[in-house]
């Protein structure tokens, strides 16, 4: 950045930014602080979640007459479907774990020979 000592134009321009923002800072403090301010917010607050509820009913209705699956629904399907992949884990875990216990069971020799061809 610059050296603003030796720029007098520049040292004035960040001295009317430093006093902009001071007296901003100020103003938004003494704004924010009274009961108004809250209780407008609140009431902005309630009335966004009013219209994102009745914004989200009237987007269901309207997906339900096209026959096209909610966000509701396809959330239910990928926890369904998240149960049928960990109950598979398991039972992949277990035939792996059998195939391992059989394996390791020490079997007879082998001592029956084929017939002889006589």
């Amino acid at each position: 950045m610059a050296d603003n000592k030796h720029n007098p134009m520049a040292q004035d321009f960040s001295e009317m930014v430093t006093e902009w923002e001071r007296n901003f800072d100020a103003f938004a403090n003494q704004v924010m602080g009274t009961e108004a301010y809250s209780e407008a917010m609140n009431q902005m607050q309630k009335a966004q979640l009013s219209y994102q509820r009745g914004f989200s009913e009237v987007m269901s209705q309207q997906l339900a007459a096209m026959n096209v699956p909610s966000r509701e629904d396809l959330l239910g399907l990928m926890d369904m479907l998240a149960q049928i992949n960990q109950r598979l884990d398991r039972i992949e875990v277990q035939l792996a774990s059998g195939k391992k216990k059989k394996s390791k069971k020490k079997r007879p020799a082998r001592t029956k020979q084929p017939p002889s061809e006589e």
